[in-house]
């Protein structure tokens, strides 16, 4: 497809387009609603040596008030095929189908795999970039294929589960190889007629009353718990204009693990928020380290502030622009890092703030972290 048959807009506002409801406007903006579409819109960025940024449902970034200065892609390419083979089914979707709906079919169907991930804002497109994650499950668990436009050849190629280099909210496409694809569809392989896993205790107490839960039980069931929270992006249900979870739960060292206890046991000796892992290492809450470190559930700082809801949730909360959410979010990690010694990295991406977000604060931003200019968000 000719860049020249493409709808490009120019000066098109990006906060409406993102949960957070904040954002400056993108220099060129183009809707795209198939493969060939994608070429065309890759194409006019390096024909005209422009950045580009590839948006889904924007729930997991937070742009800058001063906007994009390249090319904006939104990803809408749509569609869902389905092969079955013995108990097993491979549905792929396209990267611009919403997330939620995706799940809603699964479960309809009967294949599991996907519905403790139900709620989780976004695209399908998104959900191997980030290695989206909830109540259990890791949507890597799950993927077989990802298909991708090599922004640099034009070229479609494949990505394998093993090739897309998984990890807690991670995968090639946000830290290794960020910027070099776009993700055009992706293979799930789900189980047809399996029955719910249900390892996380929060979704083991809220189903405690159903003898044999369905996959519908325990969509229904992670839907109310995040409509709870406050963080459900769907019509019908309050929320707050968030960007869900804005910080990774760190993984410490046993000793720093130790340290952080040490500085808790005058509190009464909290539970349930740190988890040990096989290589000797552990993963804390950082919600429960941001609220250790004097931030409380509901707190605000001028027009932005942490959910009434959940401490890991910052919040938009009265008109706020991007760049204060970005000084309070320094501010929170500033102060965890003094109390603990503990560095929180953002899982929300940040869009056009320099390789140095968080101005006057101390506390180290790694780069990797940080959507590049050429990236595909949530």
């Amino acid at each position: 497809m000719d860049a020249n048959m493409l709808e490009i807009q120019e000066q098109v506002l990006l906060a409406g387009l993102t949960t957070f409801d904040v954002g400056g406007p993108a220099r060129y903006f183009v809707q795209i609603a198939s493969e060939a579409d994608a070429v065309a819109a890759v194409a006019f960025a390096c024909e005209r040596g422009l950045d580009y940024l590839v948006l889904g449902g924007g729930s997991n970034v937070l742009i800058s008030d001063a906007g994009f200065p390249g090319l904006v892609i939104l990803n809408r390419i749509k569609g869902v095929t389905v092969e079955e083979a013995g108990g097993t089914v491979q549905v792929t979707a396209g990267g611009g189908e919403d997330w939620q709906d995706f799940v809603d079919l699964c479960v309809a169907r009967g294949w599991q795999g996907v519905e403790c991930l139900a709620g989780v804002p976004g695209t399908v497109g998104a959900s191997p970039i980030q290695n989206i994650g909830a109540y259990g499950q890791e949507v890597s668990q799950v993927i077989a294929r990802v298909r991708c436009l090599e922004t640099a050849t034009g070229k479609i190629v494949a990505f394998d589960n093993e090739e897309c280099g998984f990890r807690y909210r991670e995968s090639i496409f946000n830290t290794c190889k960020a910027g070099n694809y776009l993700v055009l569809s992706v293979t799930f392989t789900l189980i047809s007629g399996g029955t719910p896993v249900i390892t996380y205790r929060e979704l083991e107490d809220r189903l405690s009353g159903i003898l044999s839960p369905t996959l519908a039980d325990v969509r229904d069931a992670v839907v109310a718990i995040r409509a709870g929270k406050g963080v459900l992006v769907r019509t019908g249900h309050e929320s707050f204009k968030s960007a869900g979870s804005f910080f990774k739960n760190p993984i410490v060292s046993r000793n720093r693990f130790e340290h952080i206890e040490a500085i808790l046991a005058a509190n009464g000796g909290p539970t349930s928020w740190a988890w040990p892992l096989p290589d000797g290492d552990v993963k804390v809450s950082a919600a429960f380290l941001i609220q250790s470190a004097g931030f409380n559930r509901g707190y605000c700082a001028g027009k932005v502030g942490i959910s009434p809801y959940h401490t890991l949730i910052l919040v938009n909360s009265d008109g706020g622009t991007a760049q204060e959410l970005v000084d309070f979010a320094a501010v929170v990690r500033q102060r965890v890092m003094d109390r603990f010694g503990v560095v929180l990295q953002p899982e929300a991406r940040l869009i056009g703030f320099g390789s140095s977000p968080f101005n006057g604060c101390k506390v180290p931003f790694i780069a990797e972290t940080a959507v590049t200019q050429k990236q595909e968000v949530v």
